[in-house]
């Protein structure tokens, strides 16, 4: 009758090695080979507005430069169109230019970096096409398997 608790008391007693690895080569619970990377959703969505925008308003600078061109700005305007005005639209012409290219630069940057990022989920999904999960609804619960391919 003592022999139980006696038992007990020297197996708790005794804590395992630190060092030990778990047997088996299981993992600790919550404990994941690697973390899921991002899908780069954001990044695409992202890249995928900021470069279309990007092309029209350096199309629309590119286009206001030729129309405020020197040979072209008082025919284009009227005739009681100054040279300051004419001068002025060239300048907005190359500050649209110029930041329609910013952004279409930056928006490609974002689609590319989206993409690498879809990519690199893609093959982490790929490695890990196996899962064993918990499941709870109103219906009941218990474990899912799931196979990805």
């Amino acid at each position: 009758m003592l022999l139980g608790p006696l038992a007990l008391a020297l197996t708790l007693a005794a804590p395992p090695p630190a060092n030990e690895e778990i047997p088996g080569g299981y993992f600790e619970f919550g404990e994941v080979r690697e973390p899921e990377p991002d899908e780069g959703d954001t990044k695409r969505l992202i890249g995928s507005i900021l470069f279309p925008l990007g092309l029209l308003r350096t199309g629309a600078g590119a286009a206001m430069l030729i129309s405020a061109s020197p040979a072209r700005c008082q025919a284009r305007f009227g005739q009681h169109t100054s040279a300051e005005t004419c001068k002025n639209l060239r300048t907005y012409g190359w500050v649209g230019t110029g930041y329609g290219g910013l952004m279409a630069v930056t928006g490609a940057t974002f689609l590319v970096w989206g993409l690498v990022l879809r990519s690199r989920h893609r093959a982490w999904k790929r490695r890990n096409n196996i899962a064993i999960a918990p499941h709870l609804s109103r219906s009941g619960s218990g474990l899912v398997f799931k196979l990805r391919f």
